[in-house]
């Protein structure tokens, strides 16, 4: 999987693209959008490294 991220300045926007062969989405995100996103990411990161165990 692919995640581009790049920051509009213009518009005070991160742009976020995701791609794979099955998968290619594009959002236009605020910080603080980007920061909630980010900080989910890392709960769902951690708590399933933990139940490989």
């Amino acid at each position: 999987m692919k995640i581009n991220i790049k920051y509009i300045k213009e518009k005070d926007l991160f742009e976020m693209q995701v791609v794979e062969p099955h998968l290619r989405a594009h959002f236009l995100l605020t910080r603080d959008h980007l920061n909630k996103l980010r900080g989910t990411l890392e709960r769902a990161l951690l708590d399933s490294k933990g139940k490989q165990k």
